[in-house]
């Protein structure tokens, strides 16, 4: 028989903890660093700033819209879509629709869900800047950069989260 992961059979939709609204529905440490799940609301005219990190990420939409960049393709995801964000390629999102998404993404390998903890614990205490998503976003694997913001706020009327 092959080696099982120590991670739950079962992620009921009422489980998860909280960090500031993005649910951790599932470790890395309870797969042994194979893979970790996030679930977020999304609301409308939110931007991500663009960056790069170490894992690989698949967005799934359960509810609304939301658009990505990876690189130099954009695309619009709606229910029942999944975009895959790359590794170490430059990529962004954000919901340019009228009602609020809620997203499910997958981390591979595992472990980044733990930027959201900083990040929630960091965000109750007023905006964020880029240079400050850097200093959490650094023992994590992610770099923020501000390139593409310019363009995507002025194409979609966006306002960038942290701010």
């Amino acid at each position: 028989m092959g080696e099982r992961i120590k991670g739950k059979t079962l992620v009921a939709n009422d489980e998860g903890d909280d960090a500031n609204g993005v649910l951790i529905k599932l470790y890395g440490e309870e797969t042994n660093g194979a893979i970790s799940i996030i679930e977020q609301p999304f609301e409308p005219g939110l931007l991500l700033p663009p960056h790069v990190h170490k894992n690989d990420v698949w967005l799934y939409v359960l509810e609304g819209q939301m658009h990505a960049r990876v690189g130099d393709e954009v695309v619009k995801a709606t229910p029942g879509c999944w975009v895959l964000k790359p590794r170490r390629i430059p990529h962004t999102m954000w919901n340019a629709g009228p009602e609020p998404a809620r997203i499910i993404e997958l981390y591979t390998p595992g472990g980044f869900e733990l930027f959201f903890k900083d990040f929630g614990d960091r965000l109750r205490q007023g905006p964020i800047g880029l240079e400050e998503l850097n200093r959490l976003g650094g023992p994590h694997g992610i770099r923020f950069f501000d390139d593409w913001i310019p363009e995507l706020r002025a194409a979609y009327n966006l306002r960038v989260i942290g701010e």
